[in-house]
């Protein structure tokens, strides 16, 4: 026992610190990721939630880690060791009115193992992505007193985050935890502006480096009953809370010569060049959920949530952002838990959906204002290892996010995430030498 304890913490040791490495390097990501800090990733983390269209605020299990509603913690098996590991891989179409590109890319995605301390005070920590940003966009433009010009828009990086849960049961129904979060991670911005048609008309380019390093804190309350003989019944409640993040960033801004096309920069003056502490106003956000279990035969779920981005603000100056809200719903069903059970009669088989009303407000060329929504489904399984109470879970997640209209820009994309779950008992006592 004591063997496969020390194996099991090298291993997660190990896969966390290569978690943070890999999630330090941002992927190709979406031009919406130009807004706020980047596109914030998705709700749900482990890949059993997003084979449910998201649903989490109200879902639980003795093998489960559930980082988005904390107070799941407290229904971990308190003999249980949990291990949970996943990473993803996603193709895009971007495609405008008259165009189109398309993009992969794939990317470790989070790590996370939770234990219990006492039979009604449980523990868990990780490390997953909380934003990334990857774009490059190339707009031209014409005045009359100027000419043609163009502005290149380049953007990478993101944020990750390290976080340390505990939860507690109060009585038979109730539990309550806590998530504390290292936000850590820097962005790059690059802006730059060409004349090509002018020979006296001097290009710039201006550079924003933020680099942050700081605490962030949700809270999650769960009830759960009976209902009935067979059934049982379960609301959550989490709450983020709003905090600054603080960081250093550096301003780089000069004059250039270069064309549109080359990678070659001639710097001709520096114009600004500063580095200084800055604050950036993160939201606050309610969910709620709400899960309806049978037997471990199967569970529906269904959750809202909702975030404050219109309270976005870095040293005091908004971003073209709005409150954002989303629903999602799920179905898990597994045909048989027995041990004589075909192996296909033991899997579980998840599908969901989820509607979100996107933080991002832009004003289209026909004068309009969009919101960037996205709308997605699901479907996924879990597949177990033998002579084991671990899984690989499977999901596929295809959606659409933003629009055409008004010149913007629509990705249609299809993700799949693949993770393993570890369940293994640490403190039984042997009853046989």
């Amino acid at each position: 026992m004591r063997t496969t304890f020390l194996k099991s913490i090298l291993v997660a040791a190990l896969l966390a610190w290569l978690g943070i490495d890999a999630l330090a390097q941002a992927d190709v990501d979406s031009p919406y990721s130009l807004f706020g800090v980047g596109q914030v990733r998705d709700k749900a983390m482990n890949v059993r939630l997003k084979g449910m269209g998201g649903a989490s605020n109200a879902m639980f299990g003795i093998g489960m880690i559930n980082a988005e509603n904390p107070a799941s913690y407290a229904k971990i098996d308190s003999l249980a060791f949990l291990f949970d590991a996943g990473f993803y891989f996603k193709t895009s179409t971007f495609s405008t009115a008259s165009l189109s590109e398309r993009s992969a890319n794939a990317s470790f995605d989070y790590v996370s193992m939770a234990f219990g301390l006492t039979s009604w005070w449980k523990m868990a920590l990780g490390v997953q992505p909380y934003s990334t940003a990857g774009y490059t966009m190339l707009v031209n433009s014409n005045k009359p007193d100027i000419g043609n010009y163009a502005t290149r828009f380049k953007g990478s990086g993101g944020l990750n985050q390290a976080f340390v849960g505990t939860a507690f049961k109060l009585g038979k129904h109730f539990s309550i935890g806590a998530n504390g979060y290292y936000v850590f991670g820097n962005t790059q911005t690059e802006t730059t502006l060409y004349f090509p048609d002018s020979l006296y008309m001097i290009g710039s380019r201006r550079n924003l480096d933020l680099m942050v390093s700081s605490f962030m804190f949700d809270y999650g309350l769960l009830f759960n009953t009976s209902v009935g003989s067979d059934m049982e019944l379960s609301v959550g409640v989490t709450y983020t809370q709003p905090v600054k993040l603080r960081g250093k960033q550096t301003l780089f801004i000069r004059s250039i010569e270069e064309s549109q096309d080359s990678e070659i920069e001639y710097v001709i003056d520096t114009l600004v060049n500063t580095t200084s502490v800055t604050k950036t106003q993160m939201p606050q956000g309610i969910g709620v959920g709400l899960a309806l279990q049978k037997n471990d035969r199967w569970t529906f779920a269904v959750d809202f949530n909702w975030m404050q981005w219109s309270k976005f603000a870095r040293e005091g100056v908004t971003d073209a952002l709005q409150d954002s809200w989303n629903v999602s719903a799920g179905f898990e069903f597994t045909p048989s838990h027995s041990n004589i059970s075909g192996y296909f009669r033991k899997m579980s088989y998840r599908f969901g959906g989820f509607y979100e009303h996107g933080m991002i407000n832009l004003m289209g060329n026909d004068g309009n204002a969009y919101s960037i929504n996205r709308l997605g489904a699901t479907a996924g399984m879990s597949l177990p290892l033998p002579k084991t109470q671990s899984k690989v879970d499977v999901a596929l997640e295809v959606g659409q996010y933003g629009t055409r209209e008004g010149g913007l820009i629509q990705e249609h994309y299809a993700k799949l995430n693949v993770g393993i779950a570890v369940f293994e008992h640490w403190f039984m006592k042997r009853k046989y030498r």
